[in-house]
């Protein structure tokens, strides 16, 4: 009896829901670049000869597609970050917090009552002090996603090289892939 290898079925391609057009232009690139970092990791797979090497591999792709499934996670919680610091308004708040200030001086400096100005000015600066810390949450955010998906990155060139390296040393270095794909787990869960 003679046995075909099987392809992957392009049906049951876990990652074929996944649509860079589907986070923000931002986040676009590294949506991007983290699919295609799976499909080149199925690629290398696929190429590779049967034996232990490729069975390894093949046992690491669902860690691939879960942390591009992960880098896509991220961005569109990023996106939302970024959604919410749209909706407070940060340029509104910005400029009724100055007017306040500018009111507020006028106020002391006419000696007049300025207790709800006070007020007002303490209730506008925690507003922008949310605001910054959303602002910097999205910038983290997205610094991270944009490693992770380089990191993705390194994943499949060092797939690559295992899977056309001498049989002993490459057996040898398969755990490397392994441990950067916890790294990279790792990662993705701190930045949720």
């Amino acid at each position: 009896m003679v046995f075909r290898r099987r392809e992957r079925d392009e049906a049951h391609d876990p990652l074929a829901a996944l649509d860079p057009a589907s986070v923000s232009p931002a986040r676009r690139a590294d949506a991007a670049a983290a699919l295609d970092a799976a499909r080149r990791y199925d690629a290398i797979v696929d190429r590779t000869p049967g034996g232990s090497i490729r069975e390894r591999l093949e046992g690491l792709r669902p860690e691939v597609h879960s942390a591009v499934e992960a880098v896509f996670e991220a961005a569109r919680r990023t996106d939302r970050k970024l959604a919410t610091l749209d909706d407070l308004r940060p340029d509104d708040v910005t400029r009724r917090l100055k007017a306040v200030r500018r009111d507020l001086a006028r106020a002391e400096d006419d000696g007049r009552d300025a207790a709800e100005l006070r007020s007002a000015a303490e209730s506008l600066d925690r507003q922008v002090a949310s605001v910054h810390a959303i602002w910097d949450a999205v910038e983290r955010s997205a610094e991270e996603l944009h490693r992770l998906q380089l990191r993705l990155g390194e994943v499949v060139a060092l797939a690559g090289a295992i899977a056309v390296d001498v049989p002993d040393r490459a057996v040898a270095r398969i755990g490397d892939v392994a441990d950067e794909l916890l790294a990279l787990r790792l990662a993705l869960t701190e930045l949720s």
